[in-house]
């Protein structure tokens, strides 16, 4: 009973201290400042509030924080923001190949549906020749422009149907999710759909 009492009380005295716009770790605080301190990110020591290093409230000190967290805080280390924050966006990281296959996967995805919907607009507005029109246009306004516009229309349908079967094989067999696998899968991908993109940009049409 004096437990369930003690726990009933902590949980009142933290809602009215909200309710008043008050930290329970830190003391007075307001509402916008608490979402601002939220988004702000700490840099080795600088910057560490030294609430971080205050007792807990009564009620909390089942969460086991140590003494010496503010300390902790200081010596733990940080991971580099993926960009630079001055606007040069020049990676810290290299994206490996199978996340590049992954983001290429989506991309297609995202340019197929946008192809195939253009391509039905244009077949209700125009007719069902508009599109075979709007081809032959193309290819008379810019010939030289011909082989590299097929092979960006071929590419997002050979990649991304060639991914799906990969995807297809993760999800029946389970083989292939490794690590060394889905690196080399990765690299066949690009390679088999680059080639298999040129030969229809070569041959079709």
């Amino acid at each position: 009973m004096r437990r369930v009492a003690s726990t009933a009380g902590a949980i009142e005295a933290r809602s009215a201290l909200a309710g008043e716009g008050i930290d329970a770790i830190g003391g007075a605080r307001t509402i916008p400042s608490m979402i601002a301190r939220q988004q702000t990110r700490w840099i080795g020591s600088r910057g560490v509030p030294d609430e971080y290093g205050q007792p807990k409230t009564g009620g909390t000190s089942f969460l086991g924080t140590p003494k010496n967290h503010r300390a902790l805080l200081e010596r733990r280390p940080l991971s580099p923001d993926v960009f630079d924050a001055d606007g040069s966006w020049r990676a810290h990281y290299k994206f490996p190949v199978v996340a590049l296959s992954s983001i290429t996967n989506r991309v297609t995805g995202v340019v197929l549906s946008g192809a195939v919907s253009s391509a039905g607009v244009i077949a209700l507005v125009g007719g069902a020749e508009a599109v075979p029109a709007v081809i032959e246009l193309v290819k008379a306004q810019s010939p030289v422009g011909v082989a590299p516009l097929k092979f960006a229309l071929s590419f997002p349908f050979v990649f991304h149907t060639l991914g799906g079967f990969r995807h297809l094989v993760w999800d029946a067999t389970t083989k292939g999710i490794d690590n060394a696998s889905a690196k080399s899968t990765s690299v066949a991908l690009f390679g088999a759909s680059a080639a298999a993109s040129a030969a229809l940009a070569a041959y079709t049409w």
